[in-house]
């Protein structure tokens, strides 16, 4: 008895080398090594969902080889079929079912990209101010080539009653830009009056998660005073950026201003 369980066990693994296997079908095509049918008795309509990894990182944790040619998976990140062709992923086809037109925050009315602060928003009027602003509030005029309302930095230490007297960091939302084809370009302007020593601002922008070069806006000396835009073309085939702003600064008379922030296809 012992030695037919055991000889039928071994036919159960071998039969499948020797035929087609069917799924919701006993009669699968004889051209095919699997045949998936939709519908069954009692069973609903159903489709193939591939395997899906959610970004770049997880896809190459796969570890394709040479021998895993037409490999395939689906990339959240980017809404891509892609196979593996030996060496590397192709795309077989993308949705892009959202058209990237642009992302814009100027604290007016283009307001679509989203941001936050490490540090809390406060004004205690002349002793010190952070947030949102203009340059009709009293030494903010001293910012000339920012219009209507910009993100102000005045005496970010505040006198210890709020702020900080290290760096408040303005981090902005993530961005996907895979349906941007060619590329997008990440911009904003900038303009500081009279910033001395200690007083510093930085930038930097992340490219599908990695944080790339932070870059010095100003080294503040001698009431150092500058204005200025950035743009930095971010290659097509990206899928996500994003930007982060550091800054310090200590002294009433001191501003700094930030405005027209954006995220354009090319």
């Amino acid at each position: 008895m012992l030695r037919f369980c055991f000889y039928s066990l071994f036919l159960c693994f071998l039969n499948p080398c020797f035929s087609q296997v069917g799924i919701n079908t006993v009669t699968p095509s004889p051209a095919a090594v699997l045949e998936i049918r939709s519908t069954s008795d009692n069973i609903n309509f159903g489709g193939l969902l591939p395997p899906r990894v959610a970004s770049y990182t997880e896809r190459d944790l796969i570890g394709a080889g040479t021998t895993d040619l037409g490999m395939m998976v689906f990339v959240e990140s980017i809404e891509c079929l892609q196979i593996w062709n030996g060496t590397s992923w192709e795309d077989l086809h993308c949705l892009n079912k959202v058209v990237l037109t642009g992302v814009f925050q100027n604290f007016d009315l283009n307001t679509s990209w989203g941001y936050s602060s490490d540090v809390p928003f406060f004004d205690n009027g002349t002793d010190g101010f952070y947030g949102v602003t203009s340059s009709a509030n009293g030494g903010f005029s001293n910012i000339v080539t920012l219009t209507n309302n910009f993100l102000g930095v005045n005496d970010l230490d505040d006198e210890g009653n709020n702020g900080t007297t290290g760096f408040a960091t303005i981090q902005f939302n993530t961005i996907n830009i895979a349906a941007a084809t060619n590329g997008v370009d990440l911009s904003f302007d900038y303009e500081f009056f009279e910033f001395d020593n200690g007083d510093d601002a930085y930038y930097t922008v992340s490219i599908d998660g990695v944080p790339q070069t932070e870059v010095q806006l100003i080294n503040g000396m001698a009431d150092l005073s500058i204005s200025g835009s950035v743009t930095v073309t971010i290659p097509a085939g990206s899928s996500t950026v994003g930007l982060s702003l550091r800054i310090r600064q200590d002294g009433a008379g001191d501003y700094a201003g930030f405005d027209n922030f954006a995220i354009t296809p090319l």
